[in-house]
């Protein structure tokens, strides 16, 4: 409104925009004479008198907002004359001013409310500030100036100290306080407490850096939740932990799309495809060893040649092995004796008895039980090999030796045997395989002592059902050793006889196959005596311990490796003598490896053992000696008094103290009621989860698996899902799958389920089969012949065929490559005279009777072809016209032919000559062919087909053999120039070698 003079304000701008917004919406000429008028009538009012149409709409609208706040101002005036009294000025005062104090007003009043919130003592304050401002300005500020300026500094100088404080110590000024709180006087209770705790300035400002540092990292959360107090000091690593853990886990999860889609009943159903391929893997394999063996073995049928290795063989069989030693026989059938027995078990003498060095080789030697087997007497058998596996236990028996010579050569001491082979061989740094899998012990307890003092607890053994309890148990004889006279401990050999027939006379108890381990021979003597002595007694007791699949033994401790049993009751029988003296000597044990033998002794049980002793382990004194075989037997005893208590405490079976995923789940299988434990187990394998049977606690009821660090340890997937579970089923477990994705989407939907398995459970206890009964029918020659019917009827399966096949079990004829030989019979036509044969309309006729002659008879002779032709048009020699004239035919023809001796042999097209695989023998002599007419891929077959049978001839036996295949009683010099062609043949394309003046199939 800068532009107008003030006489604008009266003129009517109401009326004026009424006219103005109806001429703009008329046509064009009324529209502009309208709007021309009130320019007219405004232009006057214009300081520049120039008027602006494209403004005049909003000038207005501004005017007749100027005019309405005019009539209001108009009609309060006395009002506001008497408000602000010198500021009105007769309607004429500073307007800015007046809107500046309001303001302020508002803004006092406002800070006034804050401070009193409460309306009675506000308007009192109010009041209070009015009269002190009623005589004005200047006078209040006289009276109260300094009292507002010295407030004003302290209050910067209380703002200049917060920020300081805020910026050193991080304390926040800011914070909203409730309204009952007193600000100044809670930061100076605030203040306080801080000049009190100035010692824990150094912490705060750790805690301030620690702060911050985490909330750049993005951590607000945790410092917030913390400093709030809403999370324990002792809990911020853990819950920090598990928020983290659980982020990542569900950021891998839906990034995975296995781990995402993932469900455990569909899972373990692959697992149960898995296992039945697995199965009939195995299964097949067996049986396609078995079929490869099986085909590999000659025909003892067919007639062989007495130069043969199968003649050789039948030659001796038939005089009972007379006038020719076995050692002989095996050096004149070293091809044949591989295929007939590919695998011969022989001690290393026998070895070096039978076979020859330089000749023999062996593909592959294993020695078993290595760690008793003497370098010198392994040496012969590993020079008749070009493999060897040694396989033992460096931890048990080692060779004895009370009968060997303790001469040792101290000049040439890097040249001297070592104890044993598998010694030589660990000195020597051989490539090496830890086997850790502990297969007779079914009970964890009897393998627990030898894996935690000589294995290094690496051994990989499993628990029982039963694993509460332990199988070793000590039964303390009252007695004595008699050390002066016979050295026997009659006591003991009692209290063991009484356990055998015990056993043996209870139906039960017979079943489990018994075993005695004495530590001396003299004590295996007294037990023997007296066991003959009640097996005389009861001839029925007899007859069950020695008609056993496994029958009972008494050994001692340096003839027991290798053998094993279901119950082993073992005899110390050294112990406090009639006196009571104890002396330290305790046979072998004490000996410089001692131990070793201790080790075997106490590991030979499947199910249980008992030790008869009259010695306890608290009677030996270790201190008296330094041979670790005593230490061993006082640990020993220690154990099978004490059972798994005496292990070291990281080897026995404790619950898990950190917060592990099969914690969790523990702790809320135990609030359903049961008992649980976790890590069961004392080897490196572990049953994550077992719940104790509530009727019988010293039993598991479900072991419980999970997918965790046991889990991930399994080498292969075999391990992981077949064979660990299916060992945990053999002894007995009752197992639970629990894939921790399931955890984690419905905890509780597992927990049902578990509770669900554990309902249907049949009632626990049930015995395991001992071993001895399980291969007693493998050992049958009945279970031996329903296995070879289960290797033949294995199915194969065919992918491309809806129908199976199946490995047929029946005998079969020799297969052989021979096919008989048939003659073309072209139909005749006689000729005038050998001439007609030129004639041209005979051309056609005679390549379509080529043609037929070959396919059936090629590979065929130039001769032969040539010959059947002239015979069907009846002429009977060959000139040189009439040969000149079918070598052209043949040429035109382009027929595929290989040169033999001077000689074209004629193929068809579809024959390969290279993968030539079958020969052709005359049925009668009318068909035979004479021998330049055979080609030498025939000859070749024919040869491979006789070596197959008689596995070796010489030179003229196999010429022999091959020309007699095709018909020749005798030899003439074209039939064997023909044999000879076909050798060469099949030496250079090297389907045979000449080994030894002999040749065999390569």
């Amino acid at each position: 409104m800068n532009d107008f003079t003030k006489n604008i304000f009266e003129v009517n701008a109401e009326a004026l925009l009424f006219q103005w917004q109806q001429a703009s919406t008329r046509w064009l000429l009324p529209k502009f004479l309208g709007q021309n008028k009130i320019v007219k009538t405004l232009r006057p009012f214009s300081k520049t008198g120039k008027i602006n149409k494209s403004t005049i709409e909003s000038q207005l609208q501004t005017l007749i907002a100027y005019q309405k706040e005019q009539d209001l101002i108009n009609e309060n005036e006395s009002k506001y004359a008497k408000t602000l009294d010198f500021l009105w000025n007769n309607g004429n005062g500073d307007w800015k001013t007046i809107a500046h104090i309001c303001e302020k007003s508002l803004i006092i009043n406002n800070l006034l409310h804050q401070i009193t919130e409460d309306p009675g003592q506000l308007n009192n304050t109010r009041y209070t500030i009015a009269e002190l401002l009623k005589e004005g300005s200047s006078t209040f500020q006289n009276f109260k100036g300094k009292v507002f300026v010295h407030f004003y500094a302290l209050t910067q100088e209380q703002e200049k100290l917060e920020q300081e404080l805020s910026s050193l110590l991080s304390i926040n000024f800011n914070q909203e306080l409730s309204q009952t709180t007193n600000h100044t006087a809670f930061w100076q209770q605030n203040a306080e407490v801080w000049l009190q705790n100035l010692d824990l300035l150094r912490d705060w400002s750790s805690w301030n850096r620690i702060k911050e540092e985490t909330i750049k990292m993005g951590l607000l959360p945790v410092v917030e939740t913390y400093s709030n107090g809403m999370l324990p000091t002792n809990e911020v690593l853990s819950s920090f932990k598990k928020s983290i853990f659980k982020c990542l886990a569900e950021h891998i999860i839906a990034k995975e799309p296995g781990l995402a889609i993932f469900n455990g009943k569909l899972f373990e159903a692959k697992i149960k495809k898995f296992k039945e391929q697995s199965k009939y893997f195995e299964a097949l394999t067996k049986a396609e060893l078995f079929a490869k063996l099986a085909s590999h073995l000659p025909s003892f049928s067919q007639e062989a040649s007495t130069s043969s290795e199968i003649g050789i063989l039948q030659r001796a069989i038939r005089n009972n092995g007379r006038g020719l030693a076995i050692r002989k026989l095996f050096d004149l059938i070293p091809n044949l004796l591989p295929r007939m027995c590919p695998c011969m078990l022989m001690s290393p003498i026998s070895v070096a008895q039978y076979f020859e060095v330089d000749k023999t080789k062996f593909d592959l030697i294993i020695f078993d039980e290595a760690s008793q087997m003497p370098t010198c007497e392994a040496v012969g058998a590993i020079a008749r090999g070009q493999n060897v596996i040694v396989v033992g236990d460096p931890k048990q028996m080692p060779p004895t030796n009370f009968f060997s010579s303790n001469h040792f050569d101290e000049e040439n001491a890097d040249k001297e045997d070592l104890e044993s082979i598998l010694d030589d061989c660990l000195a020597l740094s051989i490539p090496s395989k830890h086997l850790l899998w502990h297969y007779r012990s079914k009970h964890e307890s009897l393998i627990a002592f030898s894996n935690s003092n000589y294995y290094e607890n690496k051994l990989l053994t499993f628990p029982s059902p039963d694993n509460r309890a332990t199988k070793v148990t000590n039964q303390y004889v009252p007695g004595y050793y008699d050390r002066g006279k016979t050295r026997q401990n009659h006591f003991e050999a009692k209290a063991v006889v009484a356990e055998i027939i015990k056993r043996l006379s209870n139906p039960k108890l017979a079943q489990k196959s018994i075993g005695i381990v004495t530590f001396s021979s003299v004590q295996q003597n007294i037990i023997e005596d007296l066991l003959n002595e009640e097996f005389k007694k009861n001839p029925e007791l007899e007859k069950t311990a020695t008609d056993a699949q496994e029958p009972v033994f008494v050994k001692n401790l340096e003839n027991v490796q290798g053998d094993e049993r279901d119950v082993i009751l073992f005899s110390v029988g050294y112990g406090p003598d009639k006196e009571g003296k104890l002396y330290l000597n305790f046979g072998p044990l004490n000996r410089e490896g001692g131990w070793r033998r201790l080790n075997v002794a106490i590991s030979r049980a499947r199910y249980e053992m008992t030790v008869f002793s009259t010695l306890r382990s608290d009677q030996i004194d270790i201190s008296r000696t330094s041979s670790e075989g005593v230490a061993g037997i006082k640990a020993f005893l220690q154990y099978s008094e004490n059972g798994m208590a005496t292990l070291p405490q990281k080897q026995r079976s404790s619950p898990t103290t950190q917060k592990s995923f099969e914690k969790k789940v523990a702790e809320a299988i135990q609030k359903l009621g049961y008992t649980v434990e976790t890590n069961i187990g004392s080897s490196g394998y572990k049953i994550d989860i077992a719940i104790v049977n509530p009727d019988n606690p010293s039993e598991y009821l479900l072991g419980i698996l999970t997918d965790g660090l046991t889990y991930r340890a399994a080498k292969t997937a075999k391990d992981r899902e077949l064979n660990q579970a299916g060992v945990l089923k053999m002894l007995g477990w009752n197992i639970y799958k629990l894939w921790s994705l399931d955890w984690w989407d419905n905890p509780q939907k597992v927990l049902e389920d578990i509770e669900k398995v554990i309902k249907q459970l049949p009632d626990p206890g049930t015995e395991t089969t001992p071993a001895s009964q399980l291969t007693a029918s493998i050992k049958s020659p009945v279970a031996t012949e329903q296995k070879r019917e289960q290797y033949a009827s294995i199915k194969l399966q065919d992918m491309q065929q809806p129908t199976t096949q199946q490995i047929t079990q029946q005998i079969l004829e020799p297969v052989s490559s021979a096919q008989p030989y048939r003659v073309c019979e072209l139909t005749p036509t006689n000729l005038q005279n050998s001439d007609a044969l030129f004639d041209y309309r005979l051309k056609e006729k005679i390549t379509v009777q080529i043609t037929q002659v070959l396919e059936t008879e090629a590979p065929i002779s130039h001769a032969l072809l040539s010959k059947r032709i002239l015979n069907a048009w009846g002429i009977s020699r060959l000139g040189v016209r009439l040969n000149n004239y079918l070598t052209a035919k043949y040429n035109k023809m382009e027929i595929k032919y290989t040169q033999q001796n001077g000689t074209k042999f004629y193929w068809t097209n579809e024959q390969d000559p290279q993968k030539h695989s079958t020969y052709r023998t005359p049925p009668t002599d009318d068909f035979k062919r004479n021998a330049e007419d055979i080609a030498k891929e025939e000859i070749a077959c024919a040869i491979k087909d006789v070596l197959t049978n008689q596995i070796s001839l010489p030179e003229a036996d196999l010429i022999r053999e091959v020309a007699k295949a095709f018909g020749y009683t005798r030899l003439g010099g074209n039939v064997e120039q023909s044999m000879r062609t076909g050798i060469d043949h099949s030496l250079s394309n090297a389907d045979i070698i000449n080994n030894n003046d002999r040749l065999i199939l390569s």
